[in-house]
């Protein structure tokens, strides 16, 4: 696949288990305490993570290469029953060895987002010293506009609301029915078919207020072009749905995230380091067992302007480590009454969170409909063929930014550059991942401990 351009940076691969794959949420498993069903359970879910990337990666090859490459599928097989097939088999064998399970364990391994040898030649010791004025300048600017919450926010063109395409409401104790059973497996992960996720996404989606003075404020699907390149088509307005996980001390948590795209953030001026082609934002509910949202946080595609807003009876703890502060504007998000929805106010140019609100949704204009966020892992290309958004190493070609020759010192590779979920690094000092699934544990508390 490497040799194509084709290789998926979604998972992991692990060394010496050619059919299994690992991400940050489920390396955390890991463990010599892990055993019985308990561990069989952890590598099927291992096993699956490698069967749909290599899934993905298998439709993106040329043509030429994938005909060959089915020549070799053995009994005439088509990809998916081989890679299915193959993957039991394997994986049969390595849960019968105590010596392949001690193997896997120390090989789950996933590499973080931040580039050692970048910092070191770039004198990370030193260097992140005028960066942390920075990232208070930047704070001071996305935390303004929370201040106060009873301004009227200054339109630099015309407000455009979407709103999602079911308008679901879901009690607490319906939403906590669906995750406590869906939870009901070994690993006690929320586990949920296909409708209870419909249901729950379409429950929690956002009303998008959009500030848009040019087609750049417009959130579209992406597409590949008849060169060969990715853009957004802004006439069929779509939100990528994604479910991930957490873990906030003994339980594991649903997390469901929104991405909206752009087709760019434009330049404010002759010299704009941070604009370029592609923008766009995630917005992600972390739900607890109660079905109360625990927290919403959000980031921009590249990783970059992390914010998180906590639900109600938490609250926001600084990381005393010396990495990064993180963003959380001087709010909490308070349960949704019935009929409520959050609404998310976005500025034109720089698509920052500007204010967050609850109202009752009323019909608007524009309806956004739903895609999976897999689907940008293989898109139709011309002349019949499919190709991944995402380079293999995670990053959107051609959403370069100018910023990268200033940041690279930071350790990450193209800052500013659109990124695939599972390589967000969303700190300039330190290491923090957006899919590290202690983050909310680390950063959340509940009110009066």
């Amino acid at each position: 696949m490497a040799e194509h351009g084709v290789a998926d940076a979604g998972a992991a691969r692990i060394q010496d288990f050619p059919q299994l794959r690992v991400d940050r949420f489920l390396a955390s498993f890991a463990s010599k305490y892990l055993t019985g069903e308990v561990y069989a359970a952890w590598v099927e879910r291992l096993r699956k993570l490698d069967a749909t990337a290599r899934l993905n990666e298998w439709r993106n090859l040329p043509f030429g290469a994938a005909k060959e490459l089915q020549a070799h599928v053995p009994f005439g097989l088509t990809p998916v029953a081989a890679v299915d097939t193959c993957g039991h088999v394997l994986t049969a064998s390595d849960l019968k060895s105590p010596a392949r399970r001690s193997q896997l364990f120390e090989r789950t391994v996933v590499p973080d987002a931040y580039s050692t040898w970048q910092r070191v030649l770039g004198l990370y010791p030193l260097t992140r010293w005028p960066f942390i004025k920075g990232v208070w300048r930047l704070q001071r600017e996305l935390r303004a506009p929370f201040m106060d919450p009873h301004l009227d926010l200054a339109l630099a063109g015309r407000l455009t609301r979407y709103i999602p395409p079911t308008l679901e409401t879901l009690g607490t104790a319906e939403t906590s029915g669906i995750v406590r059973k869906g939870a009901a497996n070994p690993l006690g992960i929320p586990d949920l078919s296909e409708s209870e996720l419909n249901r729950l996404f379409a429950a929690f989606a956002p009303v998008w207020a959009i500030d848009t003075v040019s087609d750049s404020d417009r959130i579209g699907t992406v597409r590949i072009g008849a060169d060969g390149e990715a853009y957004i088509d802004v006439t069929e307005p779509v939100a990528y749905r994604l479910a991930s996980h957490t873990r906030i001390g003994q339980q594991v948590l649903l997390q469901l995230n929104y991405l909206i795209w752009f087709p760019a953030r434009p330049a404010e001026g002759s010299l704009d380091i941070y604009s370029g082609r592609f923008d766009g934002l995630i917005w992600r509910v972390t739900l607890a067992a109660d079905g109360k949202p625990v927290a919403y946080d959000s980031i921009h595609p590249c990783g970059c302007y992390y914010q998180i807003f906590p639900g109600e009876g938490f609250r926001v703890v600084q990381p005393q480590d010396g990495s990064e502060p993180v963003l959380s504007p001087p709010i909490s998000i308070p349960q949704l009454k019935p009929g409520e929805r959050l609404v998310i106010w976005l500025a034109a140019g720089t698509h920052f969170i500007q204010r967050i609100t609850r109202e009752r949704v009323v019909p608007a204009p524009v309806v956004y409909r739903w895609l999976d966020y897999d689907k940008l892992r293989s898109l139709p290309a011309p002349k019949g063929r499919r190709q991944s958004l995402f380079d293999p190493e995670g990053l959107v070609q051609g959403s370069e930014r100018l910023e990268r020759f200033l940041f690279w010192p930071m350790g990450i590779a193209s800052a500013g550059a659109m990124r695939q979920w599972g390589t967000h690094a969303i700190a300039f000092l330190g290491r923090r991942h957006f899919d590290d699934p202690r983050l909310l544990d680390k950063l959340l508390q509940p009110i009066g401990k």
